[in-house]
């Protein structure tokens, strides 16, 4: 052990060594390619676990109804959860909503147990049978490694960032053996204010990693029959972009209701386990396709052969009647969904870019098969696979070039790239229509806690509080005062603005200086004339849970320097001014800026 301990502190200790003696972008270069490495070695591992306890369990022979599916993913589930409950004793984030949340308010602080922990329980989870993926938890495990590197090097915020990126890249480069999707992901999804030259880090991370899973474990996830596509093809392709559009809307939120409405519903986290591994099991039970990643499934439907929808179900007797072949993709296509949201919801560990590609490929094959059936013409089914999951993740995560890029590399199928920049583009649109945010982060966006980089000023305005910039330093006026006693005020008041309330502090008007200028030296006014006759009403007032986005509109359409703050009984509590908000703003910039 401490042996070990000495390596790696002479390794970081070299790190640090050669930074002083070579230039900050070959620094970078070889940073990217240890953590490429690393994040290589770590998404080989995780496959092999994964794969290597799914096909003990699934079994080979496709006629047998599979009664263990009820109860092999809660198994999976359960030792997720004695994993990170009784052995990591730590909480577990699935999912990158929390880590892409994280990065946008430049909390780089991943825990040293993110580099192994997601490893261990995705695998548990997804080599049981839970209806999930690999992507996110290798995704977290590579920004972890990223991160915890930078940290330990000692580097600053920037580099942080984009070792954290580098990471990620190369966990999506290794899992699929595509690096150029890889470093899309990162720029599109995870990291997306990082600056353009860090693009050659992050493609050396992501070729490292995809070079060390090639040797080690090579494994082409689908396998595309040769092809190209028919220009006849066009008008079925738009309207399979218009499907996969509404069905990424359907993702989104089905995801989002089945999530939501076990853990409102069942209060009780055990038995919110026990009812979600059961939900879990019978649609498994009934849809084995629904089974793990799926990935198997949708390599049979590459190569067409569809009746494999009914292997190991009670339906096996069915595989040959082409409308039970349809119907049953149906129902897989639209039970996807629920599956993933519940293996989730019930305590597993794992991602939503598998399901996602799985929902795409059912939706390419119920398409096109359907088509052919009626005879009108023959698609190419496989074409149609292949597209629709660069349609479905598109519209589901909000990032056509990933989509795009990524069904390419995994596929081979660049044969394929103007179908999938159709199908892609108007699954984005129209999903766009109806669900304005990516699936990782729609939660995220409906609380009011993430924005998009396009949208910097609103997303530094959005970290920006009502509460702390208020001012409470302004005298407070009483609608019964006179001018005389208001005049005595003004003299001991270095602000020239005023506030009136009445007894119970609600605000009723304010008062400029300018308003009682010429007043101020007519003395005979001063007892005759109160506060509540100079008094006026403000041109508007911010709320104290007022977003800033609501506060700058206030202040754009007031045309107004100072505006009163309120609580929610109308009580003044003090004001708001752009000028410091303006601060605070150009504060945060700074910060932004800094390394």
């Amino acid at each position: 052990m401490k042996g070990i301990r000495f390596l790696r502190l002479l390794f970081f200790r070299a790190i640090r060594w050669l930074s002083g003696r070579i230039s900050s972008r070959n620094y970078q270069i070889l940073v990217s390619i240890i953590i490429g490495i690393v994040a290589g070695l770590v998404a080989v591992v995780l496959k092999v676990l994964v794969h290597g306890v799914r096909d003990w369990l699934y079994g080979a022979d496709p006629t047998s109804g599979r009664l263990a599916f009820v109860f092999l993913p809660a198994l999976g589930i359960v030792l997720t959860l004695v994993y990170t409950r009784l052995i990591l004793r730590r909480p577990i984030d699935s999912g990158l909503s929390n880590l892409i949340y994280a990065i946008s308010k430049k909390r780089i602080n991943i825990p040293v147990h993110e580099t192994y922990s997601h490893v261990i329980s995705s695998s548990l989870t997804v080599g049981f049978g839970g209806s999930v993926g690999l992507e996110a938890p290798i995704v977290r495990t590579g920004s972890a490694i990223g991160a915890n590197l930078a940290r330990l090097l000692g580097v600053g915020r920037r580099k942080q960032t984009l070792f954290l990126a580098c990471g990620a890249a190369a966990g999506i480069s290794a899992i699929f053996n595509s690096p150029v999707a890889g470093v899309i992901f990162a720029f599109e999804v995870l990291v997306t204010d990082i600056a353009i030259h860090s693009f050659i880090p992050l493609l050396i991370s992501a070729a490292t990693a995809a070079v060390v899973a090639k040797i080690l474990y090579y494994e082409k996830i689908f396998f595309l029959p040769a092809g190209g596509w028919q220009i006849k093809a066009l008008p079925f392709y738009l309207l399979l972009g218009v499907a996969a559009g509404l069905m990424s809307v359907y993702v989104s939120r089905a995801t989002a209701w089945a999530s939501e409405l076990l853990n409102k519903r069942v209060q009780s986290f055990y038995w919110r386990i026990a009812v979600g591994s059961a939900a879990l099991g019978l649609l498994i039970f009934l849809m084995p396709p629904l089974f793990g990643e799926g990935y198997d499934t949708v390599n049979k439907l590459l190569i067409g052969q569809e009746s494999s929808l009914a292997d190991h179900s009670l339906f096996y007797g069915l595989a040959g009647n082409p409308l039970f072949i349809f119907l049953f993709g149906v129902f897989i296509l639209f039970g996807k969904a629920i599956a993933t949201s519940v293996t989730i919801a019930a305590g597993g560990n794992g991602g939503k870019f598998a399901p996602t590609m799985f929902t795409g490929a059912t939706l390419g094959f119920v398409f096109a098969y359907g088509i052919n059936q009626l005879g009108w013409v023959t698609l190419n089914q496989a074409n149609f696979i292949a597209v629709a999951m660069g349609g479905l993740m598109s519209g589901v995560f909000k990032s056509p070039l990933t989509g795009i890029f990524l069904i390419a590399e995994i596929t081979g199928g660049y044969e394929l790239f103007i179908p999938l920049m159709i199908v892609s583009a108007l699954s984005y649109f129209v999903s766009l229509y109806f669900e304005p945010h990516s699936a990782l982060i729609r939660d995220l966006a409906r609380k009011g806690l993430w924005a998009p980089s396009h949208e910097r000023d609103w997303h530094i305005l959005s970290n920006l509080n009502v509460g702390a910039l208020m001012e409470t330093n302004f005298r407070v006026l009483t609608t019964e005062m006179t001018l005389g006693a208001f005049v005595e005020v003004i003299a001991k008041s270095k602000r020239n603005v005023f506030p009136v309330v009445d007894k119970e502090g609600i605000l009723k008007g304010v008062i400029l200086l300018d308003d009682v200028r010429e007043l101020m030296f007519n003395k005979e006014a001063y007892e005759k004339t109160t506060v509540g006759d100079l008094m006026h009403q403000p041109p508007a007032t911010v709320g104290i849970s007022d977003t800033m986005e609501q506060v700058m509109d206030k202040f754009e359409n007031s045309m107004a320097w100072n505006l009163p703050v309120l609580d929610k009984a109308n009580r003044y509590l003090g004001f708001v001014s752009k000028s410091s908000i303006f601060n605070e703003y150009r504060r945060s910039l700074i910060d932004r800026s800094k390394d």
